[in-house]
């Protein structure tokens, strides 16, 4: 919908407009649909001592208006005296003698834009007003918008597209989230009046956009009962979204956040302010406008506050210590299945060399709702075998992945995909970094869970599980490496994107805190599919050492087991390959100059090492220059001064980079790091001379 950018100076309009808003009364004055170029009556428009270009006569044949040309008093005069038309007079600039003429005459006055937008569209622009208490500066933004050619109405309805708000309380605020309308400041119809003369302007410019009316205007908020670091961040926020940070015993303060629940509030509190939980801060930063705090409130009453003596809140201890039992008794509950192996809490050490991870303690696996496959019981039965008992955990844990995976697919990829108000919150190549392949690996899982269950459920010593790990290893091999190959740029992507859109951080901080997630962030989820396959293995090892021998189960259980293995070698094997063409794109990038062909699929780094010149041959005797040995080649680069490089240790290179990472610090005038001066295959080295210190 676009703005029907008007000139008008209609004064009887706008007088009775004026008066309309001053008695209260709804006005709607649309000058588009005076010119809606689906309306079957032509309109007379009066060209009056103005030469306009094509654009406008052809947008006026659109609108089918019938134009006169008129260039002084007399001729205005003899039109006006034929009654049966509406006369419409078309002015490019609003001053001059024939403006006041026709102004004294009270004609309707237009500008160009007008045409132009009525041409194209036959929708305009419905505003409503909220929040502005001086009746002067009411009364000038509705003869703007009035003037313009957009509507004004009184209530908030559906049908307006555009609220003016001076406030982030009232009723009609409300309504507009609801109604999903723009909410704007007022300096969106100051910087549209500006820009009035321009063509092709639309409400959705970006440069207009950013005088949408900030989450917090008007708003003091105090933090109570965060850590120092969480508060900082959380006043950031604020002052980012047009609130005012302040103190509890602020006498202008409007809101008080609490951490939770239990926090204790002194008596001398500002009266007016509100009590509220964090999730109506992160709330309203996702949803890009002040969320309802009556959602979030919280009763002065059921706080405790200081200096009451230990009778009177003697109830509320009580209550904190049931609060606190109950919290007790559902960690021992989520948590309770991770007890019943040891081997679960040294997964990583084990596993050391089959991939090198860091997240958080290995299945550490919590119950999840959105997990939809029923679970075995968790109570351990003296007459099940141990061989039974282990394949009861492995379920249990089999379950909770897939409750886990489940969450980040419906807590966090889902809801990040769909339309918000404000925009999108990431871009889908974000949301494609982030969450990669686990789509595929849930599917993977969903079907090894299914077929565990089904084992359970019709459990025989001489049931094959080893089979279900062997036919679902090719799907495994596919789901996997896209995944964990390219987890420290899901990891990067993660972090920057958190630290970049403040409506991100305010979805995960909402996230969190939901019962799905355990207190858990996405980043320590998503560290779970890369800790998945080194724990399946161990869970198999342990079966097998309680699978006799004559079982059927006992070799398919060693063929299981290598399968996964296999599966672990192939995407440590293709993690190296993906981290060595990333040092390739890094090295390339780094030196200027570098000849294109130095990029091959065959070509892998060696090494990397800073030399000095003792000759002129490559550059000044005495220059530091910098050795890339490839597999095949050497490329040979000046190191400029002033850089310093930045490198991560590693047992095959002095040049491994971790991926998405930068591997050197680039000058100040943004020069690159190394230059090109010669690049040689291994072919052409005759030998090597071993130069020995000697005094």
């Amino acid at each position: 919908d676009k703005l029907l950018v008007a000139l008008e100076a209609h004064n009887d309009e706008i007088a009775s407009d004026s008066h309309d808003q001053e008695q209260g009364k709804s006005t709607s004055v649309d000058m588009s649909r005076r010119f809606n170029p689906f309306n079957k009556q032509a309109v007379t428009i009066i060209h009056a001592a103005t030469m306009f270009d094509n654009s406008i006569a052809n947008a006026q044949n659109k609108i089918n208006a019938i134009t006169y040309n008129c260039n002084n008093e007399n001729e205005i005069n003899q039109l006006l005296q034929d009654n049966s038309r509406e006369w419409h007079f078309l002015l490019d600039e609003f001053q001059g003698p024939l403006f006041d003429i026709l102004k004294s005459k009270r004609q309707k006055i237009l500008g160009p834009p007008i045409i132009l937008s009525c041409a194209d569209s036959n929708q305009g622009v419905n505003l409503c007003f909220t929040g502005f208490k001086e009746k002067d500066t009411f009364v000038t933004l509705v003869n703007m918008a009035h003037s313009m050619g957009a509507s004004v109405r009184k209530e908030m309805t559906a049908r307006v597209t555009h609220l003016i708000a001076n406030t982030v309380q009232s009723q009609k605020y409300r309504a507009a989230v609801n109604f999903d309308a723009a909410i704007m400041s007022e300096q969106w119809i100051y910087e549209f009046w500006n820009r009035k003369t321009e063509r092709n302007l639309t409400v959705d410019d970006p440069k207009l956009m950013e005088y949408r009316l900030m989450v917090f205007h008007g708003c003091y908020i105090a933090f109570h009962d965060f850590s120092d670091p969480e508060r900082q961040q959380m006043e950031d926020n604020t002052k980012m979204q047009g609130g005012i940070p302040t103190t509890i015993t602020d006498t202008n303060c409007t809101h008080i956040v609490i951490e939770n629940n239990e926090a204790e509030i002194p008596e001398d509190i500002s009266v007016k302010a509100k009590i509220i939980k964090q999730e109506w801060f992160w709330e309203s930063i996702q949803l890009n406008a002040c969320a309802d705090e009556v959602l979030y409130l919280m009763s002065r009453s059921n706080m405790t506050p200081l200096g009451y003596d230990s009778i009177s809140n003697h109830g509320s201890e009580l209550r904190s210590r049931k609060r606190r039992r109950s919290k007790i008794d559902l960690s021992a509950l989520l948590t309770s299945h991770d007890s019943c192996h040891s081997l679960l809490n040294t997964i990583l050490d084990v596993t050391d060399g089959m991939l090198e991870v860091s997240g958080t303690n290995l299945d550490q696996d919590h119950n999840t709702s959105t997990s939809r496959c029923s679970k075995p019981p968790a109570v351990e039965n003296k007459h099940h075998t141990a061989r039974k008992q282990v394949v009861m955990e492995l379920l249990q844990t089999e379950t909770n992945y897939v409750g886990i995976l489940n969450t980040i697919i419906n807590l966090f990829k889902l809801p990040l995909e769909q339309d918000h108000r404000g925009g999108p919150i990431l871009t889908p190549g974000e949301i494609k970094a982030i969450f990669s392949s686990i789509p595929q690996i849930l599917n993977v899982h969903k079907m090894i869970l299914e077929s565990l269950q089904q084992t359970f459920n019709n459990w025989m010593e001489e049931c094959l599980v080893s089979e279900i790990f062997i036919k679902n290893a090719e799907a495994l091999l596919k789901a996997y490496p896209p995944f964990i190959n390219f987890f420290e740029l899901t990891k990067e992507t993660l972090e920057q994107c958190d630290k970049k859109y403040p409506r991100f951080h305010a979805f995960l901080k909402l996230c969190q805190n939901k019962p799905e997630c355990g207190r858990q962030s996405l980043l320590e989820l998503l560290i779970r599919p890369v800790q998945r396959l080194p724990s399946t293995i161990l869970l198999l090892q342990d079966i097998m050492k309680h699978t006799p021998a004559t079982n059927p189960d006992s070799t398919e259980l060693e063929a299981a087991i290598g399968s996964l293995k296999n599966v672990m070698s192939h995407i440590n094997e293709d993690k190296r390959r993906t981290e060595g063409r990333m040092q390739m794109f890094e090295i390339i990038r780094d030196i200027e100059g570098c000849p294109p062909y130095l990029l091959s699929s065959h070509r892998s780094l060696v090494v990397c090492f800073d030399m000095v010149a003792l000759s002129d041959v490559f550059c000044y005797k005495g220059d530091t220059i910098t050795i890339f040995l490839f597999s095949d080649s050497i490329e040979i680069s000046k190191k400029r001064m002033g850089t310093k490089i930045t490198r991560t240790s590693s047992s095959a290179s002095n040049y491994t980079l971790p991926i998405g990472k930068t591997s050197v610090k680039t000058l100040s005038n943004n020069k690159l790091t190394y230059k090109h001066v010669e690049f040689m295959p291994l072919s052409y080295i005759k030998r090597l001379v071993d130069v020995m210190d000697t005094e």
